[in-house]
């Protein structure tokens, strides 16, 4: 089980899942259950209100890199990422904008992108 995310932690999770979802421009079954799958097991209870949240503060690539940025301190930046990773993972079109996101955010937060892979 994750430690609890704080507020900024799950807006920075959706801004980068959203990335994710929406790099190929389609919306699949299989990303939104993974989507489902990951806010139940944070215990999301506050999920469309974060959502929103992040869907008004991050409307650029700039202003979700500065969100990253700015969780350089968290202790669930490891986490953040394993669950950007699953999502990224759930259809068949992994596209690069997708990786540039992990892998930025994998960057800002000093983690080994090929251990986080496995």
């Amino acid at each position: 089980m994750p430690k609890v995310l704080s507020h900024d932690e799950k807006v920075v999770l959706i801004g980068i899942c959203r990335y994710v979802i929406n790099s190929d421009g389609v919306v699949t079954d299989s990303e939104l259950a993974t989507m489902n799958q990951i806010a139940e097991e944070i215990g999301f209870d506050d999920y469309q209100k974060t959502f929103d949240e992040s869907d008004r503060l991050i409307t650029s690539i700039d202003d979700l890199q500065e969100k990253i940025d700015n969780l350089k301190k968290s202790s669930n930046q490891r986490k953040i990422l394993e669950y950007a990773i699953q999502l990224s993972r759930c259809d068949a079109c992994i596209k690069s904008d997708e990786v540039d996101i992990i892998v930025y955010a994998a960057d800002s937060w000093d983690f080994d992108i090929k251990s986080l892979m496995k």
